[in-house]
């Protein structure tokens, strides 16, 4: 089974449509709100025909949105972890918002991190807090999302181990796995129980049980094998054990970190690109598992040929040997539309999907 799902980013809405991605919009959530569903129907009228939707990269499922749904504290996980342990935000009106400092840079020991509990108690996590149950007083006739979730599937969603240890330390991380390697897996140990904590806190207060967990490992593909096995694979085992299944992404080719990805407990979705081996997925993971596969940049950036598309496309299927695959791509502003639309089209033709939107 084939299914297709594309995002429009921040980039994009502003080059083309003039929106403008400032503090407000991602500290108040009605006003986020007013402002996405301007978005949405300025893409529906661009794209009437395709599965392509305003909503964060990756994070979203389209068939778990409806309608007048407020997201509070609808910012990248890592970064709201890092707000709250003291780095800066950053709003730029035509990208992503992101966080600037490394909160945990100086640490040397584990015993100098704060504890799980008072991590809750952190300023910026208590206005997250209050902003949800206000939203949920204020207005009762909305669907209120609480932070680390996105839709109303129950899939919680969070940067992966050594993608947050990097946002939180810095690139000097890589060197402490080889020089202080049992102070790297306390922090990662560390990490893990601070993301299950924030989960269960507002799932609760959300009232939105956990069904998933979406872990966004963007930095794991710059470990090799035994690197990843050692300082990645264990910490999101545990949340399979904790959550039951993952979704696993991974940034950039992963052919070589294959093999510990797929030891992890109760994963259930292998998100990818960058011409990483559907083949080897199949062979470790049989047909029936979900694989999530993004074309890699340069096929989609404006500069790429309609057949880099063909011969990306006919690969693609050919690989997944007829397995449960769902595809996708997040439109930027340098982006070939037509390789793009290509996707849709060519699928639509051979009758393995159809044109057509959810909302």
């Amino acid at each position: 089974m084939i299914t297709v799902q594309a995002s429009v980013s921040k980039g994009w809405l502003h080059k083309h449509g003039g929106f403008v991605f400032n503090d407000r919009y991602y500290m108040d959530p009605y006003y986020r709100m007013q402002q996405d569903e301007k978005c949405h129907n300025f893409i529906r009228e661009k794209f009437p025909d395709y599965p392509l939707y305003n909503m964060e990269d990756n994070l979203v499922q389209a068939k778990h949105v409806v309608p007048d749904m407020m997201l509070v504290g609808a910012i990248q996980p890592n970064m709201i972890i890092a707000a709250a342990l003291g780095a800066e935000f950053v709003f730029t009106p035509d990208k992503d918002s992101d966080v600037k400092g490394f909160p945990l840079k100086d640490v040397k020991a584990v015993t100098e991190l704060p504890s799980v509990s008072d991590t809750l108690q952190l300023p910026f996590i208590k206005n997250l807090e209050k902003q949800l149950l206000d939203a949920r007083e204020k207005y009762p006739d909305l669907t209120i999302i609480p932070p680390f979730f996105w839709d109303l599937s129950g899939r919680a969603t969070i940067h992966g181990i050594v993608t947050t240890s990097m946002k939180f330390i810095g690139s000097d991380i890589f060197t402490k796995m080889m020089i202080e390697p049992d102070l790297v897996k306390g922090i990662h140990k560390w990490i893990t129980d601070v993301y299950i904590a924030v989960i269960r806190h507002f799932s609760q207060l959300g009232d939105l049980p956990v069904t998933s967990v979406h872990v966004g490992e963007c930095s794991g593909a710059m470990l090799d094998e035994p690197s990843y096995r050692e300082y990645v694979t264990p910490y999101i085992s545990q949340l399979g054990r904790e959550f039951g299944a993952i979704r696993l992404h991974s940034c950039g080719h992963s052919d070589h970190i294959i093999d510990p990805i797929c030891e992890i407990e109760n994963l259930e979705i292998i998100d990818t690109g960058s011409n990483t081996s559907l083949v080897l997925i199949r062979e470790r993971m049989g047909r029936e598992f979900e694989i999530n596969d993004v074309p890699p940049v340069e096929i989609l950036v404006e500069s790429a040929e309609k057949e880099d598309m063909v011969q990306w496309l006919d690969q693609t299927l050919k690989d997944n040997d007829g397995g449960k695959l769902k595809l996708g791509y997040h439109l930027e502003p340098d982006y070939n539309l037509e390789n793009c639309r290509y996707i849709h089209e060519e699928l639509h033709r051979r009758g393995l999907v159809k044109k057509s939107r959810l909302y």
